[in-house]
């Protein structure tokens, strides 16, 4: 990774992804992130914000019903190889195995939040995400898009750098 990457300025607009089925504590923490979306919406710091519901797996079978969740899947895995980083163990692909059919299959399983940032129609950043020496989380990139202020006497934007590879 080259090093971070100023967060895009101008039409920034964000996709969250929840899980569905969640315990109560990551059900309070999407509903946290949820609440600063709006608000990031709100005060006109993004273009816009949407929220998108998905299962916690899905079947790996290119007959499924999930293809657009494995289309956006297979789009945020090429931009994290552009960007030398990587989407594991956020996302992660697992066997698993029903003790109720005996059946077993191949599974994407997903995070309980994921963050996808788009400058225009171009995918800039996914969340969370990981390089050879952290992670970098949903949180940190809503801290980023919160952080942009602009000097006093100036019509300069100070935004905080976002933690992702450059391209």
């Amino acid at each position: 990774m080259e090093g971070a990457r100023s967060l895009p300025e101008g039409n920034v607009q964000l996709e969250l992804f929840v899980r569905s089925s969640v315990p109560a504590a990551a059900r309070d923490s999407q509903s946290g992130v949820r609440e600063r979306l709006r608000w990031l919406d709100a005060d006109g710091e993004v273009a816009g914000a949407t929220v998108r519901t998905w299962e916690k797996r899905v079947p790996v079978d290119t007959d499924c019903s999930e293809r657009e969740t494995h289309h956006m899947h297979a789009t945020f895995d090429d931009w994290a190889r552009r960007h030398g980083v990587s989407l594991a163990p956020f996302f992660d692909t697992r066997e698993c195995h029903s003790s109720i059919t005996g059946e077993s299959h191949t599974a994407l399983v997903l995070p309980v939040m994921s963050l996808a940032v788009y400058e225009g129609d171009r995918l800039s950043a996914v969340f969370p995400h990981a390089d050879e020496d952290r992670s970098y989380t949903v949180s940190e990139a809503l801290d980023a898009l919160e952080g942009d202020e602009t000097t006093e006497g100036s019509e300069e934007s100070t935004r905080e750098e976002l933690p992702v590879g450059a391209p």
